[in-house]
This record gives C-alpha cells, sequence and structure tokens, in this order.
C-alpha cells in the first residue's frame, strides 16, 4: 500500500494541475520525505507521525542546497467535504502535538498561539507551515486522491525570501491558478496579515473563526537550526522549465 500510495503522490506532485513549485522540485530531487498513514486524524496516526517526523527532523540537512519537505497521507477517510476535513486535519494536528509536546519546546522564535500573526505549527523543535490538500478541495490544484499533510519548513520559506526568490515563486504559482481556475487562491492574500493557522485547510475563514488548537507546555529545549543555502534547483525551476509548464493548457475538471 505505502508504495502504491507513493506513486500515486508523484503523479498528484508532477501533474499539470499542481502548482507548488518547490514541492514540485523537492520531489524531483528526492527532497521529499513521504509517509502514508491509515486514517486522519486518528491517534495511531499520531503517535507515528511524532516519531517519523522527529527523525526528519533530525536527520534533514538544513544547511544543504536541496529544497525538502514531510509529506504524510492516510488512506482514509476519502471524499470527505472541506469542514469535515478541516475538523480532521486540526484534529491531527491537536494529537500530533500532544506527542510531541512530551519531548520538544515549541520552536523558538515562533507563538504557539494559533491566533497571533507569529504562529508556525512547532514539531521536534522546529517551525513548520502545514498545507492540507484533499480530495474536495476548492482549489483544483490541491486534490490528491486521499487526505495529504505537507510540511514545509519556515527556515527554508525564509531562505527564499533572503535570495530574493519569494515574489518570483509566488507570482509563478498565481499564474498557474489563473490558468487553472481563473483566479488566485483567496488564501494568499492573507499572508503575514493573520495567522497562517487559518491558511492550512485551505478553506476560506470568516474574519471571526477561531482556530480548535490549544498548545501545552513543552518538555525540554532543543538544539539550535542551521541556516540553509539557497536551493539551485528551485532557482531553475523559476528561470527555465516553469515558463513552458505555465503554458500548458489546464486539465479539465
Amino acid at each position: 500500500m505505502t508504495a502504491e500510495a507513493r506513486g500515486e503522490v508523484e503523479k498528484f506532485l508532477l501533474g499539470d494541475r499542481f502548482s507548488c513549485l518547490a514541492g514540485r522540485s523537492a520531489w524531483r530531487q528526492g527532497g521529499i520525505d513521504h509517509r502514508h498513514y491509515e486514517r486522519l486524524g486518528s491517534d495511531e496516526s499520531a503517535r507515528r507521525m511524532a516519531r517519523d517526523l522527529e527523525r526528519f527532523v533530525q536527520s534533514a540537512d538544513w544547511s544543504a542546497r536541496s529544497f525538502t519537505s514531510f509529506v504524510a497521507t492516510f488512506e482514509q477517510p476519502r471524499g470527505v467535504d472541506e469542514l469535515e476535513f478541516e475538523s480532521l486535519l486540526w484534529q491531527q494536528l491537536q494529537l500530533l502535538h500532544e506527542y510531541d509536546a512530551e519531548s520538544y519546546r515549541w520552536a523558538e522564535g515562533y507563538s504557539s498561539d494559533a491566533s497571533s500573526g507569529e504562529f508556525a505549527f512547532s514539531v521536534a523543535g522546529h517551525p513548520f507551515f502545514v498545507i492540507g490538500l484533499h480530495e474536495t478541495h476548492v482549489r483544483l490544484g490541491r486534490r490528491p486522491p486521499f487526505p495529504m499533510l505537507a510540511f514545509n519548513s519556515h527556515e527554508q520559506f525564509a531562505r527564499i525570501k533572503r535570495a530574493g526568490m519569494w515574489d518570483r515563486l509566488a507570482d509563478k504559482i498565481r499564474k498557474q491558478d489563473i490558468k487553472l481556475q481563473g483566479d488566485i487562491n483567496p488564501n494568499l492574500y492573507e499572508y503575514e496579515q493573520l495567522s497562517e493557522a487559518r491558511r492550512y485547510s485551505g478553506r476560506p475563514k470568516a474574519a471571526d473563526w477561531q482556530c480548535p488548537f490549544s498548545a501545552r507546555e513543552s518538555a525540554p529545549a532543543t538544539a539550535h537550526v542551521t541556516e540553509p543555502d539557497l536551493d539551485q534547483e528551485l532557482e531553475r525551476e523559476l528561470d527555465q522549465g516553469l515558463e513552458l509548464e505555465g503554458d500548458r493548457e489546464p486539465a479539465r475538471a
């Protein structure tokens, strides 16, 4: 089942509809650590994810030039609507945090308050931006064949910004969204203005939305995370192949 799921992930990430260029680049380089679990929102999946993400953080070479990400996929449930997926996503992250907090403090420099603009989800002391994808997602480019959570490092986001690549990357993604769906993903407009927790599930939120996540007291301080260098492969994606991909006709819904 894991091999079959991996094949489905590859087909999705390299397909015409997927617009996240960093994710596409990471997969091509072998930089995505993929793990497949039985059920989204379950204690067993959370327990295994805590262990797998800890190993991912500890083994990742954050000073390397390649982009990396942790992708969790789930066999069940399939075909849930946006509200149910969002509920299961936060149930999964809450359970994951409960296991993680037994050994790690929250990522240094980030808030554990999900309503704060300084919030980032923390696992093994490392800050992540979590992207939820599922079959009935409102955005056509975020519809894998099963529930999926992508954990993207804030350290790598910061690296892209320092290299002056962030605006180019966002522009490419927005153009791909417009070509595929006719408009820009409204979640992109909220970046760095409101808590990123609002964007994890991908569902548009009312102004008074309250995140169901609650962090608890954590254990010991974690080690310092080194600053990675620029990802040359992602630079090449922006400069060369993506112009061609942007000219493709989008797949029909």
